[in-house]
């Protein structure tokens, strides 16, 4: 697996993940799990212009067949931001429950810490989300709370859960690694 920047032609994937209602519901963002081509060209428009001030979008890829099986990000919300968020979705269901999702959160990680010179890192997801929730304590990150019925998806409010990671505690790589 490795991660690349977003392209105009990904814009279809996302497209069809974003509008994949299993998809949506592990990713949490959408709560009608429906978006028009039109209004992501729109969301995504500074960002393929790479003047985004707030968001870097990557195309997960997979080594063997160089076909997309996700996105991921990095958010952070304002200038001179201290911390950033993290966002990833696996959309092929056949790479999931693989590891993949673990080596993504550390390789954004890496990039908070080392590339944009982060203090703090965090991931946000819904409770029900075993397998996020494993990728980031794998990658050292801890549970900093649960926010109770914050999610509102089909209908139904479900419990989030704010992972975070310092700086200072980041597990150390392997040497050579």
């Amino acid at each position: 697996m490795y991660l690349r920047g977003l392209e105009k032609d990904d814009l279809q994937y996302l497209h069809k993940l974003m509008n994949d209602e299993e998809v949506m519901e592990l990713a949490r963002f959408r709560p009608d799990h429906m978006v028009s081509m039109e209004g992501l060209e729109k969301e995504y428009e500074d960002e393929l212009k790479q003047e985004s001030g707030h968001r870097r979008t990557f195309i997960i890829v997979h080594n063997q067949s160089s076909k997309p099986i996700g996105w991921a990000n990095i958010r952070w919300w304002r200038p001179f931001s201290t911390s950033a968020e993290l966002g990833i979705a696996i959309g092929e269901k056949e790479h999931r429950g693989k590891g993949i999702g673990t080596e993504v959160v550390g390789l954004l990680t890496d990039l908070v810490f080392d590339q944009y010179n982060m203090h703090k890192v965090e991931m946000f997801t819904r409770q029900t989300n075993r397998a996020m929730i494993r990728a980031a304590e794998k990658n050292g990150y801890k549970v900093e709370g649960v926010l109770r019925e914050t999610i509102y998806f089909n209908g139904k409010y479900h419990d989030g859960v704010m992972l975070g990671l310092l700086r200072s505690e980041r597990i150390p790589k392997a040497p050579g690694a």
